[in-house]
């Protein structure tokens, strides 16, 4: 999802994640796509979530509007405000299907990139969010975490406790921490309630709904397949599902569905409100959802945030092993690597120990709510399964130690090159939603997992954090 250099998204995107590359037209003339876009930079910067769903219905198409729903939105506004707080403009750049707005605030510097219908309207048909850099003057508004490489176990446990002490006394954090070197734990701790209806609280044993981090064990099952000469990078959606009722994502290649690149239409577009979210129990019931949506754009000709996209990568690896996907993972990647406590668990019947997620829908004070009802049954190749942090370590250190992959596959997965012992790749995988946010960040040394059941942005930064100043 992230890599360690570069913006990063920490901030719950509330339409389509546009990340194909800014063309930097600055100096265009100003339209209605410049006021439109002014217009909801200058909403959230109040933090009135009554006068962002206004401004939101005013200048968003109806099909944009349509991905996200009122209380979502409103989750995000609180979130979002709660970060960055009132914004400062510093540059608008203007396109010819694009307007590029960087701010900042409190939190730092943050860019929006807004996308347009070519209509004589120029409604605004896709938002993304992103941190800009993590210098001096944009990083975290909180104290980097006082701790060093060099500290031993015993100093690296007392100062990230006496760190992470006031976001949790705020109950602004809830979740679990883990630092491990060498692949060996260091600190491992865990905070908050798991469970808020019962007031039960976390421990270091807690699964929680770890979001798209989820997307990572389907690249290594996709992998998987291709080391056994099942399929390529190149093999096409349609040569594995020849029924797919689009013609046009048949010729979407395995290589540009990982790569966000097939163009096909997220499970969460328009009318999700009104789906019943029980019936969205396995990964097979998400891609009858998304065959069924248009196709947004030809397969290879642009980037954009894809749950589709890995949805269908999952329903290929059911036509071609033959077995649920959710079966497949857990025979090529759960149990080779030792994930005893992971799995995609029915938020209707939790197992023992497992988080519910939580957000604040009315305003970064106000009392958690369940965020049970924003979600399907079950995730998805897309994500939503449920982990522990001492199983992401073990995902972790098993792909590394090539016991889930050959060393050639081990580095096509990682992003790196091939190595005869443990991999030293960089690898940093997140994932949030309403209610949930965990970061996965390792070289190869250290690893920083933080599992969280509250909203992004705040966990994820908070590892984010600890790892910068252990992997210098």
């Amino acid at each position: 999802m992230l890599s360690n250099q570069g913006a990063r998204i920490v901030v719950f995107i509330l339409m389509t994640a546009a990340l194909s590359l800014w063309p930097g037209q600055a100096g265009a003339s100003a339209g209605p796509a410049e006021a439109r876009a002014r217009a909801v930079v200058e909403a959230l910067s109040a933090g009135d979530q009554e006068r962002y769903e206004r401004v939101a219905r005013e200048n968003f198409s109806p099909s944009a509007l349509a991905r996200r729903t009122p209380k979502e939105r409103t989750a995000f506004v609180a979130t979002f405000h709660a970060d960055f707080g009132a914004l400062s403009i510093e540059t608008i750049e203007v396109a010819a299907s694009e307007v590029k707005i960087t701010a900042s605030g409190k939190g730092g510097k943050v860019s929006f990139i807004f996308g347009f219908e070519p209509t004589p309207e120029q409604r605004i048909s896709s938002l993304s969010v992103e941190r800009v850099g993590e210098g001096p003057d944009n990083g975290p508004a909180f104290p980097p975490p006082p701790v060093k490489s060099t500290m031993s176990a015993a100093q690296l446990t007392t100062a990230l406790v006496a760190w992470l002490k006031p976001f949790v006394q705020h109950d602004d954090f809830a979740g679990v921490v883990l630092v491990a070197k060498g692949g060996t734990p260091l600190f491992v701790q865990a905070y908050g309630p798991a469970d808020r209806e019962a007031r039960r609280a976390a421990n270091t044993d807690t699964a929680y709904n770890v979001a798209s981090i989820g997307k990572k064990l389907t690249h290594v099952a996709i992998a998987r397949l291709i080391q056994e000469g099942r399929l390529t990078p190149a093999t096409r959606l349609g040569d594995v599902i020849s029924d797919y009722p689009d013609a046009a994502a048949r010729m979407a290649t395995v290589d540009q569905l990982l790569k966000m690149q097939g163009g096909i239409s997220d499970f969460v577009g328009p009318g999700f409100e009104a789906v019943d979210k029980s019936t969205l129990n396995a990964n097979h019931a998400y891609y009858k959802r998304v065959s069924a949506l248009p196709q947004r754009f030809k397969p290879g000709t642009k980037t954009e945030y894809c749950n589709g996209c890995y949805v269908v990568l999952g329903e290929m690896i059911e036509r071609i092993s033959g077995k649920s996907f959710e079966h497949f993972i857990a025979e090529v990647v759960l149990r080779p690597a030792g994930m005893k406590r992971t799995g995609y668990f029915n938020a209707d019947r939790l197992p023992p120990n497992t988080a519910g997620t939580y957000a604040r829908l009315r305003g970064p004070t106000a009392p958690y709510e369940s965020t049970r009802s924003f979600h399907g049954a079950t995730g998805s190749a897309a994500g939503g399964v449920y982990s522990t942090v001492k199983d992401l370590l073990a995902f972790d250190n098993a792909l590394r130690e090539g016991r889930l992959l050959n060393a050639e596959l081990t580095a096509w997965t990682l992003g790196g090159a091939p190595s005869a012992g443990r991999n030293m790749a960089p690898m940093v995988i997140a994932g949030g939603a309403p209610g949930m946010n965990a970061l996965l960040e390792s070289d190869g040394t250290w690893t920083v997992i933080v599992t969280a059941n509250v909203d992004a942005p705040l966990p994820e930064r908070l590892g984010e954090a600890i790892a910068k100043a252990l992997m210098k």
